[in-house]
């Protein structure tokens, strides 16, 4: 039956038609978002289509295990694809894989057109990284991703003067300390830099960002710690010290192994456009004990283990009230919590108001007008309660459930008296990941039946959470509403 219908579609003169119809700049940019597998398969379609797929400007290619018909297929299809057309290739593999012959093949044939390279190696595999890879001069974003990823010979000669972008995710050390100073120095406009080590190979190392000066955003995780040269040191002492990272706007550093107050207080000290930083929390207590000008950061996200909601509010009441000092464009604080040892859970993040009639008040909990949080259990629940009764001028609430937290609210307590900012301030509510069970019922009820301001209530469920997600958005429905024109939006 399904053969049947597929022959009647394709066999329909006016499909044919109108997909022939389509100008060749419409086609190749929506072939470029299927995989090179379903792009070469509309080769069937009619002698139109036959050779259309070589001159699609991307290629993505899954190698799953030792399939030699895969390997076969990517051969082929390399081999077929019109040179003066490609501009990128993406590898994701499984198993074992040189991967050299692929890179070379991709490099030496379209070698004045190329401008992106991807490589995902999942858990199992073990990748082959060809030196050729790094002598490439239109290269201009490499991402590489892998548990155990190789040089295949030890990096002699950088030659990268286009990229812009380098993604390492690696549990491997890719680059010794004396190849990676080489090929970051080589790349003279390098503004996007990501290294994450998920093993602990690079504990005896420091990152120097002086080694790349274009930088405007930098993420770092798994060394020892990030320093400064001081190349740029100037004669006299009480003359200013020039910024060694001009451009850079975001900096995200965790896993420091042995991080040093002096080395983050110096590289904070020369960034004069950061705007978004991230760092766990023992660094971050750098900017609690310095006065450290930082005319443009508006975002500050911690990673710290939070104990209970009174560590919550004094964690954001330190910090706001420091960086409302020495950061005039501070909007932004979030809190993250470790989760599985490697991976981060979203706990809360608040934005403040640049109302400048505020601004003046010392009350830092009233500057607050927008929380999101993840709600996820009863600690999370006791927490948001407390967060309702601190902040009385909140506009906005934003409540998330991951899709791969396995916590649900099974008891939720409402307070004894109704924050004020229900009453009074209170106007936007959204609640992605909804369950409709346990307390997620009693919770969303509450904030619906007491938020007299309420303009707009968004909530959206999950199906696979949800038994019958009809029958909780009738429930939803049905829920009292303190606030009449509140328009509930439900998904």
């Amino acid at each position: 039956m399904t053969n049947q219908k597929r022959t009647r579609v394709c066999s329909n003169p006016n499909t044919k038609r109108n997909i022939s119809e389509l100008p060749d700049e419409l086609v190749l940019k929506i072939l470029s978002f299927l995989s090179t597998k379903h792009a070469v398969a509309t080769s069937l379609l009619s002698k139109r289509w036959k050779s259309v797929w070589t001159m699609v400007p991307r290629l993505k290619y899954e190698v799953k295990g030792n399939s030699y018909r895969s390997e076969r297929f990517l051969d082929e299809s390399l081999f077929a694809h019109q040179s003066h057309f490609l501009e990128s290739i993406s590898l994701t593999i499984d198993a074992y894989k040189d991967i050299g012959p692929w890179i070379r093949t991709a490099l030496h044939h379209h070698h004045c057109h190329l401008r992106e390279i991807k490589i995902d190696a999942n858990y199992i595999a073990r990748t082959k990284l060809p030196p050729e890879m790094f002598t490439c001069k239109t290269l201009v974003v490499l991402k590489l991703k892998g548990i155990v990823m190789d040089v295949v010979e030890p990096l002699t000669t950088v030659c990268l003067p286009s990229l812009e972008t380098l993604h390492v995710v690696s549990s491997s050390r890719l680059f010794d300390s004396g190849s990676l100073r080489m090929l970051l120095s080589s790349c003279n406009v390098l503004t996007d830099l990501i290294i994450i080590s998920k093993s602990t190979f690079y504990d005896d190392d420091v990152f120097d960002v002086s080694w790349c000066k274009t930088l405007v955003s930098l993420k770092l995780e798994g060394f020892k710690d990030v320093i400064m040269s001081r190349s740029n040191r100037i004669s006299s002492p009480e003359a200013p010290t020039p910024s060694s990272l001009p451009f850079l706007k975001t900096l995200h550093a965790s896993r420091m192994v042995n991080s040093k107050k002096d080395s983050f207080r110096r590289l904070l000290s020369n960034c004069p456009l950061l705007s978004d930083l991230a760092l766990e929390e023992k660094t971050s207590r750098v900017l609690l004990n310095s006065d450290i000008a930082m005319p443009c950061l508006q975002r500050l996200s911690i990673i710290t283990k939070v104990k209970d909601s009174t560590h919550l509010c004094k964690l954001l009441n330190s910090y706001i009230s420091k960086l409302a000092t020495i950061a005039p464009s501070f909007k932004y604080f979030d809190i993250h919590e470790l989760l599985f040892d490697t991976r981060t859970c979203f706990c809360a993040r608040v934005r403040l108001t640049r109302d400048p009639s505020t601004l003046e008040d010392a009350r830092i909990f009233l500057r607050i007008v927008h929380l999101e949080m993840c709600i996820r259990s009863e600690r999370s629940g006791k927490m948001l309660v407390h967060l309702l009764q601190c902040f009385i001028n909140l506009k906005v609430l934003k409540l998330i459930k991951h899709v791969y937290e396995q916590g649900f609210l099974y008891v939720w307590e409402p307070p004894r008296s109704v924050p004020e900012c229900l009453l009074s301030s209170l106007e936007v509510l959204e609640w992605r990941g909804y369950t409709g069970v346990y307390g997620d019922r009693e919770l969303v009820s509450y904030l619906l039946n007491h938020a007299l301001c309420l303009k707009t209530a968004k909530i959206s469920s999950e199906p696979y959470v949800v038994g019958n997600k009809q029958q909780t958005l009738k429930d939803l429905a049905a829920m009292s509403r303190g606030s009449k024109p509140c328009e509930l939006v439900l998904n």
